[in-house]
């Protein structure tokens, strides 16, 4: 009886707020894509804003100045490279307020609602730059391509060369992103060298 005060605890504390983070970043990403698709470009927006309140409240009260700085960074970095992404071509997002080239402000939305993930479901990854890296470039490619599938945005063709760009840019950002939180949430842990600054860890 004992121990199951224990470990009912722990397990609230990890497994169920991991889950919670990685149910609440995918409700937020559908949010921001199918508003843009279906023209209430607000939505996600709404949606996001909601969910950090949720984040903040029941899974990391004690970090909120750290998921805003982290969420900024994030933000900023994506806004970059989408933009890069549509200089080059490759996509170009339902528009709302921001003009071209510009990306968009539900595309902005996005970045910052996984931003959340990088301390939760996808903390292992401050850790394991390289994996980072080869996982961004395998499934972010799938993220664009479902996004357009829904008519959010536009792949140009052929899509293949435009996936490609995305899975490039997206090897690199996966770990600089995971770096930043690593800085932020754990800076008491020894820096790492190798892989862009990174240690080399599978």
């Amino acid at each position: 009886m004992g121990s199951d005060k224990i470990i009912q605890p722990q397990w609230i504390g990890g497994y169920s707020k991991g889950l919670w983070n990685f149910i609440s970043v995918n409700v937020g990403w559908m949010a921001c894509v199918l508003g843009a698709a279906r023209g209430y470009h607000w939505l996600g927006g709404v949606v996001v804003t909601s969910l950090f309140v949720i984040h903040i409240l029941v899974i990391d009260r004690h970090n909120m100045s750290k998921i805003f700085i982290v969420a900024f960074a994030t933000m900023v970095i994506g806004f970059f490279v989408d933009t890069a992404l549509i200089l080059l071509g490759a996509i170009e997002p339902n528009r709302w307020l921001i003009p071209a080239p510009l990306t968009t402000l539900w595309d902005i939305a996005i970045w910052a609602n996984f931003s959340l993930a990088l301390n939760s479901s996808l903390r292992f990854l401050q850790e394991k730059p390289l994996v980072a890296a080869v996982l961004g470039a395998i499934f972010a490619p799938g993220t664009y391509y479902a996004g357009a599938g829904l008519g959010a945005l536009h792949i140009s063709e052929p899509h293949f060369v435009s996936l490609l760009w995305v899975g490039g840019a997206w090897f690199f950002v996966m770990p600089c992103l995971s770096h930043i939180a690593r800085r932020f949430y754990q800076p008491g842990l020894p820096s790492q060298k190798s892989f862009f600054g990174f240690k080399i860890d599978l």
